[in-house]
């Protein structure tokens, strides 16, 4: 897109006319400088500044054109609207049962790595290497069928095999 863009607007107040950030390009339309002006003086600033400067913007002028004018927000009508607080930038807390129900997950998380790695070691060497791969590290099967030059298919064989003997072991 052309960096001398033709703004439709109502003729010099527009939302762009009002911004205090801006960037300036040199003749191949490449940009050479963020600039921020903080009371009355530009300050050059780097991509990451400008970007969320220029996010918040957009966010600030999102929330304000969105709520009319004159109308107090309630969070019971945004509970009932089913609106993130976050979203309005509202800090929130935890609810006491998700802490909870999130510790238990962490938990029931932690005993089942620690029966699964128990598991493993039943295992042989190669067998461990594969759980650990697809299971632990997310590799898939095509990525580790390419790794140790074995067809997909023989990959996959392998993987029903020691989950079978896997629900062989807690089904006694």
């Amino acid at each position: 897109m052309s960096k001398s863009r033709k703004y439709h607007g109502s003729g010099g107040n527009s939302w762009r006319d009002k911004r205090n950030y801006r960037r300036i390009y040199d003749e191949n339309g490449n940009v050479v400088a963020n600039i921020i002006t903080v009371d009355g003086v530009d300050v050059e600033v780097t991509e990451e500044v400008f970007r969320a400067y220029s996010q918040m913007d957009r966010r600030e002028r999102y929330l304000s054109e969105d709520a009319p004018a004159g109308k107090v927000l309630s969070l019971e009508q945004m509970a009932e609207d089913e609106v993130q607080l976050t979203y309005v930038g509202a800090e929130t807390f935890p609810d006491v049962a998700d802490l909870f129900l999130e510790k238990e997950d962490e938990e029931t998380h932690q005993l089942n790595l620690d029966v699964f790695r128990t598991l493993l070691a039943s295992f042989s060497d190669e067998d461990r290497y594969l759980l650990e791969k697809v299971f632990l590290e997310g590799v898939s099967i095509r990525e580790y069928a390419r790794a140790r030059n074995v067809s997909d298919t023989a990959i996959r064989k392998r993987k029903k095999r020691i989950l079978k003997k896997i629900l062989e072991k807690y089904q006694k």
